[in-house]
C-alpha cells in the first residue's frame, strides 16, 4: 500500500518557515499614508477633465514604482496633515520644505520641486524694480492682490502692504488680467498652471524667492530613515532619465533639473 506523502511535505514546510524561507511582513508590505494639500498643479484634489492629479502626486507614484514602496497620497487640510504627520499617525507628508523645527520632527528626501514666490504684473505692463516684499508699500504699486489662506497674505500685512486677499488663484488671475487689482503677489506654480491654455495673454513675473521642497517622513514611525534612502534613489534616477521633466511640462511648469 502507497504511504502518504503529508508528512515529508510538512516537514519540509516547517523546515523553510525555521530558516527563513518565508516571506516576512516588511516594510514593504506596510502602505506609507502622506498627507496632501489641495494646492493645483502640485497636487489636486479633484481633477478636472483632463485627469491631471498634481506634479507632486504623479511624482510620488513614480518613486512608489521605482522604490518598491507602497505610497498612498490622501488629502486633508495642511494642519491637520502635519499634525497627524508629527505625531506619526499617518506617514509623512507628501511634500514640505525645510524648516529647523521641521527637521525635529521628519526625515526629508531630496527635492522633488521648486517653490518660486514673486510678482506677477498686469498684461502689457514691463515690470517695475522689486527687491522683496517691503518694496510694493510704494504707492506707485497700488492695490496689491494676494489669495486668501496663504501665508502670503500676512507677509504683505506684516510690511505694510496695501492689499486685496481674493477667495482663489484663479479670481486672482482674472482680477489681474481685468486691471481690478494693479499686481498679483503669488506662488507661481498655480498661476503657471492657469497661464498654460492662455495663449492670448502675456504677463511677466518678478521672482523674489524660490526654495526646494522635499517628501517628509515622520521619525515618529519605525524604519522611515531606511526609506528615504529608497526614496532619494528613486529621485536620482528620475533626474537622470528626465522623468521629473516629463511631468512638469504637462503642467506647464518649468523644470526642476
Amino acid at each position: 500500500m502507497r504511504k502518504s506523502g503529508r508528512p515529508l511535505l510538512y516537514a519540509i514546510m516547517i523546515l523553510a518557515i525555521t530558516l527563513g524561507f518565508s516571506r516576512p511582513a516588511g516594510a514593504d508590505d506596510h502602505t506609507l499614508v502622506l498627507a496632501c494639500n489641495d494646492f493645483p498643479p502640485l497636487k489636486i484634489e479633484h481633477p478636472g477633465a483632463d485627469g491631471l492629479r498634481g506634479t507632486d502626486v504623479e511624482a510620488i507614484d513614480e518613486i512608489a514604482r521605482r522604490s518598491g514602496l507602497k505610497l498612498e497620497t490622501r488629502f486633508m487640510p495642511w494642519k491637520r496633515g502635519y499634525a497627524e504627520a508629527s505625531e506619526g499617525k499617518i506617514d509623512g507628508l507628501c511634500s514640505c520644505s525645510y524648516r529647523a523645527d521641521r527637521a525635529e520632527l521628519f526625515h526629508f528626501s531630496d527635492a522633488i520641486g521648486e517653490t518660486s514666490i514673486g510678482v506677477f504684473h498686469p498684461p502689457g505692463e514691463s515690470p517695475k524694480s522689486i527687491a522683496n516684499v517691503a518694496d510694493l508699500a510704494d504707492p506707485r504699486f497700488g492695490v496689491v492682490g494676494v489669495v486668501k489662506g496663504y501665508n502670503l497674505d500676512a507677509e504683505l500685512s506684516e510690511a505694510k502692504v496695501e492689499h486685496l486677499a481674493v477667495s482663489g488663484d484663479q479670481q486672482a488671475f482674472d482680477m489681474l488680467v481685468n486691471h481690478r487689482i494693479t499686481h498679483l503677489f503669488s506662488f507661481r506654480a498655480p498661476i503657471d498652471f492657469i497661464l498654460r491654455t492662455k495663449e492670448d495673454i502675456d504677463i511677466e513675473y518678478t521672482e523674489l524667492r524660490s526654495s526646494p521642497y522635499f517628501v517628509c517622513l515622520s521619525k515618529k514611525v519605525a524604519g522611515t530613515r531606511d526609506m528615504i534612502n529608497r526614496i532619494n534613489d528613486a529621485i536620482a534616477a528620475m533626474r537622470k532619465d528626465g522623468a521629473f521633466d516629463i511631468i512638469q511640462r504637462r503642467y506647464g511648469q518649468q523644470s526642476i533639473n
